[in-house]
């Protein structure tokens, strides 16, 4: 039986980790560049447009902030 999450496709969001260096403001965007198709400046867009219309993507931001860790460096 397999495991819930446990695919390919799931394996880059369970490796999500914040960026040590290049990031603009906490690296969340950057992270999820690293692990979408989508490129970090989309995710920049939709958490700036979200922030302006709702301020749900403020929200969202700092969630992810908080729950992704840091990336170590080598």
């Amino acid at each position: 039986m397999n495991e819930p999450f446990q695919s390919d496709s799931w394996k880059k969001f369970r490796d999500l980790r914040l960026p040590a260096k290049g990031a603009k403001i906490a690296g969340v965007c950057s992270a999820l560049g690293q692990a979408t198709p989508f490129a970090a400046w989309m995710w920049r867009v939709l958490f700036c447009t979200l922030a302006l219309a709702w301020g749900g993507g403020v929200i969202a931001y700092l969630i992810l902030w908080i729950s992704i860790p840091r990336q170590t460096e080598p």
